[in-house]
């Protein structure tokens, strides 16, 4: 493809992408709040009632998360097998089930098991398989399709940390589970069976071409360089996701550890919006970016936030900083994860690509927050930081490495 048919493609979009956007905005709502964000919530009554601490049940939740990466590495190539929508339907039943059952689970073996599969079996449902639906469904300007359903999804934290909250204190936490399994039940489920029909993907070979598949818009990398690439951006993307990780769940105790007192909490309300406002930009401004390149600007954008938080004890201007960099970084983080192996490899094989590279990030990602207590706890919170600063600027390093092996790729 030359590279005026490139451009070409890369300001046009497929006929009908919004009903893709829109069901799958939907469905990763409901997924990443009923899934992830509900649950530092239901944590605390559910460990009331069976007389364990938080932290054991949290501990039961990383568990999941490690488990987590297990699963995807072997649903990827279902993704491409049966075609997401499918995947994503089975995973939506499945979530119904195992949210209902938490509802009703009887004792806290019980209750821990489910969490577990609950949090191996999200891939089917979240963000990954969700890129591999619009890679079959928008298979023109599926880069810009991921960027509007990221804006769309990034609205799970402010819908469900209210709604959890008041149905937890209305009707109870066993309850709330049973609204969540509902939700899947009549609303997810049903918009991944109506994607099933749109897109009509039947079932492919693995490692043939799915009909339909996303064009690329750029040239994508081939032969020997193809392998060194993958391993560059499934560490660098697993790096990076360590911090994120990391500084995601400690955020707020982090600044107040650092002496911002109350003044923690209003800073933390600034990563939500700044994460909203820099999906904004790279659907509008950065849309033409080469999505290598954003994550480029998200690899330093995570480096450059822990080293304002590293100063953030002398100046509330270098924490608001920290904030506001930070959830740009995380916020474009999503996009990349998506946008860079459709960008770099292709169509083909993508599902299987999407599975391994959520396998590296998620076993690491699991270990991270526990890593960095203990580590806060053992060397102190100032090396620590700077332990997180020199993995993060590691994780930059490989995607500059990748960058350059990249453009010496010759053009198809």
């Amino acid at each position: 493809m030359t590279t005026a048919a490139m451009q070409g493609r890369m300001s046009t979009i497929s006929e009908g992408w919004a009903r893709h956007v829109g069901a799958l905005g939907v469905t990763q709502i409901i997924g990443y709040g009923t899934i992830y964000y509900a649950f530092p919530l239901l944590v605390g009554p559910a460990a009331q009632e069976f007389g364990v601490s938080q932290t054991y049940l949290y501990a039961v939740f990383s568990i999941g998360l490690f488990l987590g990466g297990v699963v995807a590495s072997m649903a990827g190539p279902w993704l491409d097998r049966f075609g997401a929508p499918r995947v994503m339907a089975t995973g939506s039943a499945c979530a119904a089930l195992l949210l209902a059952a938490l509802g009703v689970a009887p004792n806290l073996f019980v209750f821990s098991a489910l969490i577990i599969l609950l949090e191996a079996l999200s891939f089917l449902v979240l963000y990954d398989a969700a890129f591999a639906a619009l890679a079959l469904g928008v298979p023109i300007g599926t880069r810009r399709a991921i960027t509007r359903l990221t804006l769309i999804a990034g609205f799970a934290s402010t819908l469900f940390w209210p709604l959890t909250g008041f149905l937890t204190e209305n009707l109870g936490w066993r309850e709330t589970y049973l609204v969540f399994a509902a939700l899947h039940l009549a609303l997810a489920l049903p918009l991944h069976l109506w994607l099933i029909r749109l897109t009509r993907p039947g079932t492919a070979i693995e490692g043939e071409d799915l009909p339909q598949a996303a064009q690329p818009e750029w040239p994508i990398v081939k032969g020997a360089r193809v392998r060194p690439a993958f391993w560059l951006l499934g560490i660098s993307f697993a790096l990076t996701g360590i911090v994120i990780a990391a500084l995601g769940v400690h955020f707020v105790p982090t600044l107040l550890a650092l002496g911002l007192g109350t003044q923690a909490y209003l800073i933390g309300m600034l990563m939500g919006p700044a994460q909203v406002m820099i999906r904004l930009i790279d659907a509008t401004l950065w849309r033409n970016f080469h999505p290598l390149s954003v994550a480029l600007i998200s690899g330093i954008a995570i480096a450059g936030a822990v080293a304002a938080l590293q100063l953030a004890g002398q100046g509330l201007a270098f924490a608001i900083t920290f904030a506001l960099v930070f959830g740009a970084g995380q916020g474009l983080a999503s996009i990349v994860r998506g946008a860079v192996p459709l960008a770099l490899f292709g169509a083909p094989g993508y599902g299987r690509r999407l599975g391994h590279l959520a396998a590296m990030r998620n076993l690491t990602m699991a270990a991270a927050p526990f890593a960095f207590a203990l580590s806060a706890e053992a060397l102190g919170l100032r090396l620590t930081l700077h332990a997180s600063l020199a993995i993060a600027l590691t994780g930059f390093a490989l995607l500059f490495a990748l960058h350059l092996l990249v453009r010496r790729s010759p053009n198809p």
